[in-house]
């Protein structure tokens, strides 16, 4: 069975060969087995392709290095999707190491699974001196489930991370691509998540097990960079509970509950949600409202 590990890529070719190693060694411990790295170059102007092409000379894992013109993840990441051949698919980001037992734990649990999952794992920070965002360090194996009416009790929102997400062929072929409205107006994430969310309704489980691990040096060391980056993925998740709000209460009940804490918050005054990084109840909901808007007015695009 062939796996594709996909990472897409934007002018971080300082970063890239290190993201490439992991993962290759990672494949190399889980002995031999079939299986390509497809890099997708999002119209970088540094010399990534050349990093690319010259790491790939040196090492024996196939590379298949694809060139996206169109800026944005959601694209990048369908069009890795297009050139893989794999029948099970990874998705990391190239300022990501995978632990060097990834693919073996990945490949224990396919082989037990009775169906097609969709699994994520943990994401730690690569360097402590980063701010704690994007990371996910639960050490506790969570599946949710349709049948089992999870999104009623509890948020999807958060089960896994894009830079750390595996699946089969057959759930693409099942959901379809990435949406790539996630990537256009103003909107820069959510499309995990919105991925997530179809494959829920689709009646496809979702799976976090702490045993997959990724190392995220995303860089973010201020309370600013903190910030600004919340305020993006509040704007992901604006559109995200836009996009269901008419298909499924259960997946923006999270949205209900957090609306209250704002109105709260505001009563009172104060930050409730995240002091360290000066973004408040009251934030999100000011993002979330751009979010939603910025859904609504553009165009449709498919996926």
């Amino acid at each position: 069975m062939k796996i594709s590990v996909i990472i897409c890529t934007r002018n971080r070719a300082h970063a890239i060969e290190g993201s490439l190693d992991s993962v290759a060694a990672s494949i190399a411990k889980a002995g031999p087995i079939e299986a390509e790295i497809v890099v997708v170059d999002n119209a970088s102007d540094d010399d990534t392709q050349e990093r690319v092409r010259g790491w790939a000379s040196r090492n024996a894992v196939q590379v298949n290095l694809q060139y996206e013109t169109q800026r944005g993840l959601c694209f990048a990441r369908n069009c890795g999707l297009r050139a893989a051949r794999g029948e099970l698919i990874a998705f990391t980001d190239d300022d990501c190491r995978w632990s060097e037992t990834y693919v073996q734990e990945w490949l224990a649990h396919v082989a037990q699974d009775k169906g097609p999952v969709l699994r994520g794992g943990r994401v730690e920070l690569g360097d402590p001196n980063d701010m704690p965002i994007t990371v996910k360090t639960s050490m506790e194996q969570v599946r949710w489930s349709r049948e089992q009416n999870s999104a009623r009790f509890g948020t999807l929102g958060l089960c896994i991370i894009g830079c750390n997400m595996t699946m089969s062929r057959a759930i693409i072929d099942r959901v379809g691509p990435f949406d790539v409205r996630f990537t256009s107006k103003g909107i820069s994430g959510a499309d995990d998540t919105d991925l997530v969310y179809r494959c829920y309704l689709a009646g496809i489980p979702i799976e976090y097990v702490p045993d997959m691990v990724v190392y995220h040096f995303h860089g973010r060391n201020t309370r600013q960079q903190a910030n600004k980056l919340m305020a993006a993925y509040m704007i992901g998740s604006g559109a995200l509970y836009a996009k269901y709000a008419f298909k499924n209460i259960d997946l923006i009940r999270p949205a209900v509950w957090d609306t209250r804490l704002a109105v709260k918050e505001w009563m009172h005054g104060g930050n409730d949600l995240l002091p360290d990084f000066n973004f408040s109840y009251r934030n999100q909901l000011y993002y979330w409202m751009v979010g939603a808007w910025r859904y609504y007015t553009q165009p449709f695009r498919r996926a």
